[in-house]
């Protein structure tokens, strides 16, 4: 989630020239979607796994790593896509978009 928001706030350092304002809020967006998705299932796990040690009926299983795994490649691909395929704007070279 942080940084879906870093990468939101960010744009606001942009020159207000440019004729349009990106594509950065997006994958500010979506950083920021995975993580209170990751955060509401992790709760949710927390009290599945909690009743099950407590009925003696706990089995480990893999499904949530994998998912969870697969989400973060993507992203982290998502963000090196977009590091390198944005033109730098040579007035701001704080924000690539």
């Amino acid at each position: 989630m942080g940084f879906g928001v870093v990468i939101v706030r960010l744009r606001h350092f942009q020159v207000p020239q440019l004729p349009h304002p990106g594509n950065g809020w997006k994958l500010g967006l979506i950083f920021s979607s995975v993580g209170l998705v990751t955060v509401l299932l992790s709760t949710w796990h927390y009290f599945t796994i909690r009743h099950a040690i407590d009925k003696d009926i706990y089995e480990p299983g893999d499904r949530w790593v994998v998912l969870f795994s697969i989400a973060v490649i993507l992203l982290g691909t998502g963000v090196i896509y977009f590091v390198f395929t944005v033109p730098l704007n040579s007035t701001s070279l704080l924000v690539p978009e």
